[in-house]
């Protein structure tokens, strides 16, 4: 069963760990079958709230499991696994993938608000990702065996949730 933290959850926990909310801003979360940790990904500006060159967006592992502690990813799992590849950077929005998959990009930019989300295709239609689930079901730490990935959007016009779920 999905244990689904809600990232307004998430933010609670960083106002209680005396963490800025402004200059911890959540993009969206992924959160994986193999237990309650979430890799949780933020927003980094600069001091002219401009998308910053130097790692635009931070990765944090949200230890659930062990410590309930929010602490920064580690290099293997940033490198082969939860990191991001930065395909463009302009001014005001980043285009990226995942380093683990290649298939589907995500744009970093402002929404009709001025508010900075991640979008991506889904069904077709560009929605704004929220949550990333993995199912997996075996496999090895440097191989797991995901069975199904499920991507969580909003569509704005229709004001409705959209999954999209894959087999990668």
């Amino acid at each position: 069963m999905k244990q689904y933290l809600h990232p307004l959850l998430i933010l609670g926990f960083l106002l209680s760990s005396n963490h800025s909310a402004q200059s911890q801003q959540i993009l969206f979360t992924i959160e994986r079958s193999l237990n309650k940790d979430q890799i949780v990904y933020f927003l980094h500006l600069d001091e002219k709230g401009q998308i910053k060159e130097k790692d635009p967006i931070q990765i944090k592992w949200l230890e659930n499991e062990r410590t309930g502690e929010l602490v920064p990813i580690n290099w293997i799992k940033k490198k082969f696994g939860y990191g991001i590849d930065v395909l463009s950077h302009e001014k005001n929005q980043l285009t990226f993938k995942f380093v683990s998959y290649d298939k589907k990009q995500f744009l970093l930019k402002k929404d009709s608000l001025g508010n900075y989300m991640v979008f991506a295709k889904i069904n077709e239609r560009t929605m704004k990702i929220h949550h990333i689930y993995l199912e997996i079901e075996g496999g090895s730490f440097w191989k797991p065996n995901i069975t199904e990935v499920s991507v969580t959007g909003f569509n704005e016009l229709a004001n409705s949730k959209i999954i999209e779920k894959f087999n990668p």
